[in-house]
C-alpha cells in the first residue's frame, strides 16, 4: 500500500490494465464450464433419477445458460466499476482542488 500524502490516507495500489483484462478473459472459461457441467449433470440425473426425457436435460441446460449469463453480467459490472474508479482517480489527479476533504470548510477563517 502506498501513502497518499495529500489526504494522509493509505490507498491500495492500482491494478494494471492488462491484469483487469485477464479477469475479463476468464469469463469464456466460466461460460463453457457452467454449461458443460449443467448439461452433463442433467443427462446423468435424467438417466439415473427422473427418466423424464428430454425435460430434465433441458432444465439443467437452461440452468447452465443462466449461470453463464450471470457470470457475464458480473464481469461487466466489475469492469464498469473499475473503469469508473479509474476515471474518478484521473479526475482527482487532474483537478486536486475539487476533491478536498469534507472538513476543509472548517479551516476557513470566518470574518466578522
Amino acid at each position: 500500500m502506498r501513502d497518499d500524502t495529500s489526504h494522509g490516507r493509505r490507498q491500495p495500489p492500482t491494478r494494471a490494465a492488462w491484469f483487469r483484462a485477464t479477469d475479463a478473459s476468464s469469463v469464456g472459461i466460466e461460460i463453457v464450464v457452467a454449461i458443460t457441467i449443467c448439461a452433463f449433470g442433467g443427462m446423468w440425473v435424467e438417466r439415473n433419477v427422473t427418466h423424464w426425457a428430454p425435460w430434465t436435460s433441458l432444465l439443467f441446460l437452461l440452468a447452465g445458460i443462466g449461470a453463464a449469463g450471470k457470470a457475464v453480467f458480473r464481469a461487466a459490472r466489475t469492469y464498469r466499476r473499475a473503469l469508473a474508479e479509474d476515471a474518478q482517480r484521473q479526475a482527482a489527479v487532474a483537478h486536486p482542488a475539487d476533491h478536498r476533504d469534507d472538513d476543509s470548510e472548517d479551516r476557513h477563517d470566518v470574518g466578522g
